[in-house]
């Protein structure tokens, strides 16, 4: 009989899972437009790029996943109107999950492209909570800086940074991202006309389809279709 570990481990995401989860289909579809089949970009991805996402197992129950690509991986990201993005930088383009396991799968990411000379990553972020993107206030109550903020179709977005000078400072940032985080106080100028000063003092997040991709839910691996 084989054993069922109870406690969390983070996995990369392969190209066969990819294609078993219908999520990552949606995140992967919709940054990518509509262009793209989950396993076959998971696949390229990793052989131009390397680890490109990992998911949060307890046994068979999928617990949070993420992804992150270079900017020439999410075409959508040149939607938004928020200054040119190199094409190099490294894009946080989706982070599912309870709020602690989100954080757990962001230091493993941050470790993982610190290993590889990565020296920042950012992240259109949604200041509303919006399906497919990650929310500006978890990203800030995660240590990353707001750059520049911009509406995109009449909706709030702001690009956010995290960089990665040394392993210390990954390091530190690993201890505050899993342990009590308060919100730090924020200088320098601000996004754009005060779209994420409004999401920061909102008691809560708001969200829509419980911060979900398009269409993606979390459901336990077992019952993948």
């Amino acid at each position: 009989m084989k054993h069922i570990s109870f406690v969390p481990v983070v996995e990369e995401i392969s190209s066969d899972e990819a294609r078993a989860l219908p999520e990552l289909q949606a995140v992967v579809s919709h940054w990518t437009e509509g262009l793209r089949e989950a396993g076959e970009w998971f696949e390229e991805l990793h052989q131009d790029f390397g680890t490109g996402g990992l998911v949060m197992l307890r046994g068979d129950e999928m617990l949070g996943y993420l992804v992150y690509a270079p900017r020439m991986y999410l075409p959508r990201a040149g939607r938004y109107p928020l200054g040119p993005l190199d094409e190099e930088t490294v894009l946080l383009a989706y982070v599912a999950g309870e709020q602690r396991t989100r954080r757990h799968l962001l230091v493993r990411m941050l470790r993982d492209l610190r290993s590889r000379n990565v020296g920042k990553v950012e992240a259109i972020a949604s200041d509303i909570g919006l399906p497919g993107h990650v929310s500006t206030r978890f990203l800030v109550e995660s240590g990353w800086r707001p750059v520049r903020g911009c509406l995109y179709r009449g909706l709030p977005y702001t690009l956010a940074r995290t960089d990665l000078g040394s392993a210390v400072e990954v390091g530190g940032l690993a201890r505050g991202l899993l342990g009590k985080v308060k919100l730090p106080s924020l200088k320098g100028p601000a996004p754009l006309p005060g779209a994420f000063v409004r999401a920061v003092d909102e008691p809560e997040p708001v969200k829509i389809q419980g911060d979900s991709p398009p269409g993606g839910l979390l459901r336990p691996v077992g019952s993948r279709s």
